[in-house]
């Protein structure tokens, strides 16, 4: 029998089933480490060891249920090889050949357990050997149970120099607990050759593998109890540190006197050799490099990067930013810090009592500290009454005052003082991104850092402010950050999940192309009727008006009472604004215009311009002429730019209301484009300026320059030009019908219709005979028929269903 089936054996014997409940599994892969987290509706005890495959997780509820089998959709085979439950409450997880596990809880009922390359950190508490308790065989009923025995090893001898004290209670023999008292241990060694009753003791005849005896066998230290974060914290560091010396950036200081002549002139008269005692009764053996390589202090370190060295900057100040400015240090932004772990009440009542100095004045620091709790918790208008009412002059108001803002509405009040602070290896980067509603140029950003810091904020906190900062990276094209800040939000499980989130999921799938899940999604927010409704609505009749869609009316008169009851906010603007545009994409100019007076809109350039130019190109002459001198263009305020003006002037020209062009051209000031040119030329033609006509057209080579010019020549009296012109301008059937009326039978005889050519041709081969004084009765006959020919080809050039002249 193998090693591993008696363990899954051994596991088989775990405490009775409680509540059956759901284990949320996620899984990620990421450049350093995979990520497998599993979360649970409550806190559950856990216990992670070494296994005969790997590592096992031991959960102490048995009742609880585990899908493994998405675990490598996000993740391949590598640091973590395979999953498996091989017992209720018991995951089997075998990894790599050099790959070790640390585990750590985010929050009560969510585990998370990253694989890493690489062997695992010294005092790892996740080394030792896991295994679940061993039951007892039944005893024959003529033997006397024996008394139970404890299935961990014996503890460590103490040195040979120390005695235990009978009396000391703390190395008195505890005696062990009754089999009713009996827990659970997190971590059990398999009882070989203890004298306990086990299936593998020497008298069953089984031997373990010998690999597995000799492990199991070794006599270990148990380690001392270490936050796995602070192990991760270490390793990271150790690799900082090793990548820095790779690189240059790291050298020892030569100058500065070493370790063992800082020992050598510090180390106490007297021996100093005796072992602790203290350390062997806790089970911590001393080694040599301890005793004699431990710094006391970190004098023989000096720290200095690269920017330090060209700048001539002091090591250990706070890092520069690319316009040389200085970064923000990471603990003015400090929100998990700030709001702890404990709820909202009691943070901010202890904050409040440290409000009032001993003669109830205002304390300056507890002022900062209520302050930064209220903007931990989200509190932003609160924090900035405490500060306005404390009114004190600490050096961190200013910023905490802009993070109440960006706390309530999404940016700062005053965003010059994140300048620069986008490319900041720190929180820095976060805040100053969150400080605008526009990022700019987006080049420097340490989207690294940003990350980082947006991943580590209070969960409500992220919630609240993921949205906003997704959509700005959407807008500045920076899709791949805003799928990573997605992301983050929603790592938080389904108390992450928002109709925000959910409007920027769509969003990115808008961005992506995929117009179908974006609908659905859109969709499904504007359905569910809360408060993501109106944005979501907003963002449909958006997306369908870029699209070229209509809006349905339904969709419009709700955008319209959405409007009505956030009045005064930019939401309600915006819908009010898609409403008006809807009904202008509907062909209801009436009521967009109208509207537009209504709410007092007239004066916003885009709007007005885009219904106009709308009007121009789709509106009815019934709609385009009551707009013009009844309604929108009679208004006071109206605000439209000067390419909507030259659109409605050149369609009153060419409808015949050159006058009423005029007027609505005065107020654009020229500027000498193409397009107001050939509207300006058009409408001084039409007012009998022919030459100011020609002077606006001098330099433009466009098909529509050459007709106005021929239309120029032919009020000139010259038809043969106006011909020419229609010709440059690709209209050959108008200059064909230019061409007859100039009596050009070259030109009619080249570019006329099948009726036009014979009447040329006949014209030029029968020419009437000159009539003598006396003529013959044939000359007379070809004279009538010649007549007779010809007028049938006239009969046709005028029976022509589209003829020109």
């Amino acid at each position: 029998m193998k090693a591993r089936h008696v363990v899954l054996a051994l596991a088989l014997l775990a405490g009775p089933p409680a509540f059956a409940q759901q284990v949320e599994i996620r899984s990620g892969e990421h450049p350093d480490y995979s990520r497998l987290v599993f979360e649970t509706d409550a806190p559950q005890a856990w216990a992670l060891g070494r296994g005969p495959d790997g590592y096992l997780l031991k959960f102490d509820n048995p009742g609880l249920r585990f899908d493994l089998g998405g675990v490598f959709d996000r993740m391949p085979r590598q640091r973590l090889a395979d999953a498996a439950l091989v017992a209720p409450g018991l995951v089997s997880l075998r990894v790599g050949a050099d790959a070790h596990v640390e585990a750590f809880e985010l929050r009560p009922g969510v585990l998370v357990l990253d694989f890493r390359t690489g062997p695992a950190p010294d005092g790892s508490p996740f080394e030792a050997a896991l295994l679940p308790p061993v039951s007892e065989p039944a005893s024959p009923p003529s033997q006397a149970p024996e008394p139970p025995q404890s299935a961990a090893l014996p503890e460590p001898a103490a040195p040979p120099d120390t005695e235990p004290q009978d009396d000391d209670p703390a190395t008195a023999a505890t005696p062990a607990p009754p089999p009713a008292e009996r827990t659970d241990s997190a971590a059990l060694r398999l009882p070989i050759d203890l004298e306990l009753r086990s299936p593998l003791s020497s008298s069953t005849g089984i031997k373990p593998p010998a690999a597995m005896v000799e492990k199991l066998l070794e006599p270990e230290i148990p380690p001392a109890e270490t936050d796995p974060r602070v192990a991760m914290m270490q390793s990271e560091l150790m690799k900082q540190i090793g990548r820095a010396t790779a690189q240059g950036l790291l050298e020892p200081a030569v100058d500065i006197p070493s370790v063992e002549e800082s020992h050598a002139s510090n180390e106490p008269h007297g021996d100093t050799t005796a072992p602790d005692h203290g350390a062997a009764e806790h089970g911590q053996a001393e080694t040599p490099e301890t005793e004699h390589h431990a710094p006391s202090d970190w004098r023989n370190m000096r720290v200095e990067t690269s920017m330090d060295l060209g700048l001539d900057f002091p090591s250990g100040e706070d890092p520069i930013a690319a316009d040389g400015t200085r970064c923000l240090s990471d603990s003015k932004f400090d929100l998990n810090g700030w709001g702890g772990d404990r709820t909202p009440g009691e943070v901010i009542a202890e904050k409040r009592a440290a409000l009032l100095d001993m003669r109830d004045a205002t304390d300056p620091a507890g002022a900062v500290g209520l302050a930064q709790a209220y903007i931990a918790f989200g509190f932003g208008a609160e924090a900035r009454a405490v500060l306005s009412v404390a009114g004190t002059d600490a050096p961190d108001v200013p910023l905490l005052r802009e993070l109440a803002a960006i706390v309530d509405n999404g940016q700062a009040d005053n965003p010059e003082l994140f300048d620069g602070q986008m490319s900041c290896p720190t929180r820095a980067a976060l805040w100053a991104a969150l400080a605008r509603p526009v990022l700019g140029d987006l080049s420097d950003l340490d989207r690294t850092a940003l990350l980082e810091s947006f991943s580590e904020l209070p969960i409500h906190i992220r919630r609240h402010l993921g949205p906003t900062l997704a959509e700005r990276f959407l807008a500045a094209g920076d899709q791949a950050t805003a799928l990573q800040i997605r992301n983050a939000v929603a790592r938080t499980g389904e108390r992450g999940r928002t109709e925000d989130l959910t409007i920027v999921e769509a969003q990115i799938e808008l961005a992506r192309g995929a117009d179908d899940k974006a609908d659905r999604k859109i969709e499904e927010v504007v359905s569910s009727g809360g408060q993501g409704t109106a944005d979501a609505l907003a963002l449909q009749i958006e997306t369908g008006l870029g699209r070229g869609q209509v809006p349905s009316v339904d969709s419009l008169k709700l955008a319209e009472s959405l409007a009505f009851e956030r009045r005064g906010t930019a939401s309600g603007t915006r819908l009010l604004t898609l409403a008006i545009r809807g009904y202008g994409a509907r062909g209801d100019f009436e009521t967009a215009f109208a509207m537009l007076a209504h709410h007092g809109l007239e004066a916003q350039t885009e709007l007005a311009s885009e219904l106009l130019e709308e009007l121009t190109q789709r509106g009815s002459d019934e709609a385009f002429m009551r707009e013009v001198y009844a309604g929108a263009m009679t208004l006071p305020d109206l605000s439209a730019d000067s390419e909507a003006r030259l659109s409605v002037a050149d369609r009153l020209t060419k409808t015949g209301f050159p006058d009423r062009a005029s007027t609505i051209l005065q107020p654009v000031t020229p500027r000498g484009t193409t397009r107001e040119r050939l509207v300006r030329a058009r409408l001084a033609l039409a007012q009998a300026r022919a030459g100011e006509a020609q002077q606006y057209l001098a330099g433009i080579e466009t098909a529509e320059a050459d007709e106005l010019r021929a239309q120029i020549a032919q009020r000139q009296g010259n038809l043969q030009s106006a011909a020419d012109f229609l010709g440059a301008a690709g209209d050959s059937e108008a200059q064909s019908a230019m061409a007859w009326r100039a009596r050009d039978w070259t030109g009619v005889e080249t570019l006329g219709g099948p009726e036009e050519r014979a009447f040329v041709q006949t014209r030029r081969e029968q020419e009437p005979a000159p009539i003598s004084d006396e003529p013959s009765l044939a000359v007379a006959r070809d004279a009538l028929g010649a007549s007779e020919t010809m007028r049938d080809r006239l009969k046709a050039l005028l029976d022509r269903p589209a003829a020109r002249n």
